[in-house]
């Protein structure tokens, strides 16, 4: 049995190396007569040059479809720049910048970085095969009639090339050289970066220059026909509506809407010198915002949705249709109450020289005189209770609370089309500036007795607060911070 395992080792050892070999000889049979693969390196199709000029010597570039000519001059302009420099000033420098600008059509707002596009395809453009070096039917290829580009140097040298159809498997474009009668491909990347229409080389920047909120003074909000609202700005970073009422506008609202419209850039120009207007939704536009920034008016209307919730768009009125991303306008269905102020009045303490609040059948006298360059130095007065100085501060801190909840009352509602009547309020809250002006916020009942028409200097206001909210403890209502201070005051006078 030992001997027998022994030779079927032996017998192993030998069998293995011979079937190991086999496969290799069999492995070299193979590969030795397989067809010799050609060197990718050797590619004849990139080879066959088209254009070799240098970029930098190109100075005008021609695109001609059809009876539409598109004609780009490359120029230098001066423009001013802003310059930091190390001890923090800025320095405003003139410099000189290359662009494309257009010669035809002579109105257009060119995208020069596109343009420039065009130009580095073309400088080195190769071809990837001859077609037919001798066609007689141009037509075959879409080149009875093609696109033709012309590139034009410094020296006046034209570099013409004619492009026509795709080719049917896709992948590449027919073309033709001026002056050479051969028929060549050209990859479609090239080709469709060569071929690009009016409509892909206007600036997408809708502005000359983009806009900060600060730089805009009029803004304007019609939906669905129907104005929403006028403002305007004072100058100085307040916003005031006059319509639908005369108020101050919120301000977080307003600054929204202006940093999204300040930066507007066209996603897609889609068309122009449209008959129907109505196809987009841009003959009674969903949305139109007027405004002014540095001045200079706009005029943007939005008509319906693509498919991906774009809108489609124009501006100033000009028949030239774009589509711009839907996200940019989150404010375009918010109701009225979000653009009014958020307060009934907002009156800045430092102003004030006496606050009168008569409610629930009192009147509570406070007199306020505050030092803007030392607080130690202000004093406040509560129905003959003065509080001033280090000794006072956690009666003052509940003073401040109780004047806040006099001019935080929120309005919670835009009602326009009720004339209420000035009479019984239940609130009457009268600030006395040291100026000497008035003014006095009076809040009447309405017959559903959950909200009062707020007035101000004897004028309704177009709004409603909800009555509750002199009582609610979350939001400090009027009521809740008196009942505090009352408190609090008693524990001054026990201690």
């Amino acid at each position: 049995m030992v001997k027998e395992a022994s030779s079927v080792r032996n017998f192993k050892k030998l069998i293995i190396p011979t079937i190991v070999l086999v496969v290799l000889v069999a492995a070299y049979f193979i590969i030795d007569n397989l067809p010799e693969k050609k060197d990718e390196t050797d590619k004849t199709d990139d080879s066959i040059e088209i254009f070799n000029f240098k970029k930098d010597d190109l100075v005008e570039i021609k695109i001609e479809r059809g009876d539409e000519m598109l004609w780009f001059r490359y120029v230098t302009i001066q423009i001013e720049e802003e310059e930091v420099k190390s001890d923090g000033t800025v320095e405003k420098k003139t410099v000189d910048r290359k662009l494309w600008e257009a010669v035809e059509p002579e109105d257009m707002r060119t995208n020069s970085s596109s343009i420039d596009t065009i130009a580095w395809n073309a400088n080195t453009l190769k071809a990837k095969k001859i077609i037919e070096e001798n066609p007689s039917d141009l037509s075959i290829y879409g080149l009875d009639s093609p696109v033709k580009l012309t590139f034009i140097l410094t020296d006046g040298t034209q570099n013409v090339l004619f492009v026509g159809n795709e080719v049917p498997t896709g992948g590449s474009y027919y073309a033709r050289k001026e002056g050479d009668p051969a028929v060549y491909t050209i990859g479609s990347y090239e080709a469709e970066k060569l071929l690009q229409t009016k409509l892909d080389l206007i600036e997408k920047e809708l502005y000359d220059e983009p806009y900060v909120p600060e730089d805009f003074t009029a803004l304007s909000y019609e939906r669905k026909g129907a104005k929403v609202f006028d403002a305007t700005s004072d100058g100085q970073g307040n916003w005031f509506l006059s319509y639908p009422i005369e108020t101050e506008a919120n301000f977080s609202s307003i600054y929204t809407i202006l940093e999204n419209i300040g930066e507007l850039t066209a996603f897609e120009y889609i068309d122009e010198n449209v008959e129907d207007l109505g196809k987009y939704g841009l003959k009674n536009p969903s949305y139109v915002l007027t405004y002014t920034a540095k001045e200079n008016t706009y005029k943007l209307s939005l008509g319906s949705k693509t498919e991906k919730g774009y809108f489609y768009a124009i501006m100033n009125d000009e028949n030239l249709v774009f589509t711009i991303p839907g996200s940019t306008f989150p404010f375009l269905d918010k109701p009225i109450e979000e653009i009014v102020t958020s307060f009934v009045h907002l009156q800045n303490i430092n102003d004030v020289a006496e606050m009168r609040v008569e409610i629930d059948g009192r009147t509570d006298i406070s007199k306020i005189n505050v030092d803007k360059e030392d607080d130690e130095k202000s004093t406040y007065e509560f129905n003959g209770i003065l509080l001033t100085g280090e000794k006072d501060e956690e009666y003052i801190s509940a003073f401040k609370k109780y004047y806040q909840g006099a001019i935080g009352i929120l309005v919670n509602k835009v009602a326009l089309d009720v004339e209420p009547v000035l009479e019984n309020p239940e609130v009457t809250i009268t600030y006395t500036l040291h100026s000497g002006e008035k003014i006095v916020v009076e809040l009447v009942p309405s017959p559903d007795n959950v909200h009062y028409y707020a007035f101000k200097n004897g004028k309704y206001t177009g709004t409603m607060v909800r009555k509750k909210q002199l009582d609610d403890e979350d939001r400090n209502g009027l009521r809740v911070v008196y009942n505090k201070l009352i408190e609090k005051l008693k524990e001054r006078d026990e201690s």
